[in-house]
């Protein structure tokens, strides 16, 4: 280099993931997007072709999405690295918290914030709208115990306003139709077929999350359970000291982790409005950290390992939005 050329500034985002992969011996994985297929393909193809680290670390931004897709991807985490690290410094909502249950740890920020596991079912007789598999079971809890609680009313009131002069029998008669009209135009509305599938989407995230929760071993049957149908909406906010009550392993990001996410900014915790990015931030195992020769231009060898490691990752820097609610 001549004394009239300088260095190129170096990026600060791949600085602080450097810093974070040589640190702790891991690969950095940013994914701030929806979780769809063919993505999941994508992910696994870049995790299987680089040179990896030991461990895994994983800055996860996402609103949700597909289950079988963030299956997959954690999967793919769990059997090519010794230790998976989730990291959630803003919004991480339903799928996104179904990878978390394949993590080893959890590192949240201040503003981390996961979701119920509650899979997400099309909504019936609308397009592009869905609703929780829980809405239904839930109306279903509901009417059962309305039912009941009002044959035991319409039971009490007819022996207490006969002075007992009407036997049980027939009080019993009494309230059973009254409740049995009452109740069955309800019930007639209710369509078997949805509540079966109502029925099998929970089972889809009980039986990922089981899965994928044996490896990572962070997260017990009963928090599971509850992560699944333990809370009343499926945008609930789920902060770090709740965390601490479901997760084995939960801590603050470390010094390093905070310095990738301070470089990323509003990327590290607020999705991407558009282009998403889905893509290892660090270099390979044993690759130089350096990024340009001495004329000022990339080297073929950096395009092409930015290529590989890129799994559907956006152009530049993406305006970031206000969250939005959670989708499954």
């Amino acid at each position: 280099m001549t004394p009239s050329q300088s260095p190129l500034p170096q990026d600060p985002i791949k600085v602080a993931a450097n810093a974070l992969a040589d640190v702790h011996d891991t690969d950095v994985f940013f994914y701030n997007s929806s979780i769809y297929r063919p993505w999941d393909d994508q992910i696994i193809a870049a995790a299987c072709d680089r040179k990896r680290r030991t461990n895994i670390t994983m800055l996860l931004v996402t609103g949700g999405g597909n289950p079988d897709a963030a299956y997959r991807i954690a999967r793919c985490f769990q059997s090519l690295y010794k230790k998976f690290t989730c990291v959630v410094a803003g919004f991480c909502k339903s799928s996104g918290t179904l990878m978390l249950t394949g993590a080893n740890e959890l590192a949240m920020g201040d503003g981390g914030e996961l979701g119920p596991l509650d899979v997400q079912m099309s909504k019936k007789d609308e397009l592009f709208e869905s609703e929780s598999g829980l809405t239904v079971m839930s109306a279903l809890d509901a009417l059962r115990e309305k039912s009941f609680s009002s044959f035991e009313n319409f039971l009490m009131t007819v022996k207490k306003r006969s002075a007992n002069r009407v036997t049980f029998k027939t009080a019993a008669e009494y309230a059973s139709k009254l409740t049995v009209g009452l109740f069955t135009p309800i019930y007639q509305q209710i369509d078997p077929m949805h509540i079966g599938e109502a029925s099998r989407s929970q089972a889809v995230g009980h039986n990922y999350g089981l899965r994928l929760s044996y490896y990572g071993k962070n997260i017990s049957a009963e928090s599971l359970e509850k992560l699944i149908s333990g809370y009343p909406s499926h945008g609930f906010v789920i902060d770090r000291s709740e965390a601490k009550g479901l997760f084995h392993v939960v801590r603050e990001p470390n010094k390093e982790e905070n310095h990738l996410i301070k470089a990323l900014g509003a990327k590290a915790s607020d999705p991407l409005e558009e282009q998403a990015v889905r893509a290892f931030l660090a270099d390979e195992k044993g690759e130089s950290h350096a990024t340009a020769n001495t004329s000022g231009t990339t080297t073929v060898r950096a395009r092409r390992r930015r290529s590989a490691a890129a799994a559907g990752e956006g152009a530049g820097p993406q305006p970031v939005v206000g969250r939005p609610a959670a989708a499954s």
